[in-house]
């Protein structure tokens, strides 16, 4: 009976240790691909646009899988697949479609469900633009500029390229009518850049961006502006 006994007793902690495995919780985290977190994304207003989602495992059950859900989407947009199950770590491609939708900022929401964690929510916001980022600055510009020596606030324009993401800043930085420098957009990452360029009127710059449906933020480095002098800047501009 005592050997019956002993043998039974680590039995029963495998049994046991197995079973506390089993029911270990998932613990993952849900981002934008290949982001860090959950950003917000911009859509054309009639197109398409694919959205990756990461699912990363971080510890726990390694047999859970999550199912993942968008929901909340604006009139005239549909997304693709309306769910996804796999066990993460993995990355699933959402893919938008719009039709003459109405251009604007909407939340939605991404729904996580797991058998051992349950359900999660996690929130974001969707904005509805043109299929021609650069067509949101097409116009009078009011710009604010905060630079290393200075502080002033200055009217630009924002002119079409005929080039779809490309917009020609005249007077950019204050700099004088000669200067009209080149912005690209990026929809994707809601970002803009300025490739390193003469820019005219003795401007010489570079920079990178965010932008909103109204408002740029660029932070630039000129080498060489009409005053003579190089300066590190942060370019606010706003449709008027």
């Amino acid at each position: 009976m005592k050997k019956i006994a002993l043998i039974l007793v680590p039995l029963l902690l495998i049994i046991g240790s197995c079973s506390k495995t089993i029911n270990q919780k998932l613990i993952y985290r849900v981002t934008t691909y290949p982001d860090s977190t959950l950003n917000n994304i911009y859509i054309p207003d009639s197109g398409a646009y694919t959205l990756p989602i990461e699912v990363q495992f971080l510890s726990g059950n390694i047999s859970d899988g999550v199912i993942l859900s968008i929901s909340g989407l604006p009139a005239n947009v549909t997304v693709t697949p309306d769910s996804f199950s796999g066990k993460p770590s993995y990355i699933e491609n959402f893919v938008f479609t719009s039709k003459n939708a109405a251009r604007g900022t909407y939340p939605i929401s991404i729904t996580a469900y797991t058998p051992t964690t349950g359900t999660q929510t996690f929130k974001m916001n969707v904005t509805v633009i043109p299929n021609d980022c650069a067509s949101l600055f097409w116009g009078t510009l009011s710009g604010s500029n905060a630079c290393s020596a200075r502080d002033y606030t200055f009217t630009a324009t924002g002119a079409n390229t005929y080039v779809t993401n490309s917009l020609t800043i005249n007077n950019f930085g204050g700099y004088g009518s000669g200067v009209n420098v080149n912005v690209l957009f990026n929809g994707d990452h809601d970002s803009l850049s300025i490739p390193l360029a003469n820019y005219g009127n003795g401007t010489i710059l570079s920079g990178v961006g965010t932008f909103t449906s109204n408002t740029m933020i660029i932070y630039y480095t000129a080498t060489s502006t009409p005053a003579g002098i190089p300066e590190s800047c942060t370019d606010t501009l706003r449709l008027q």
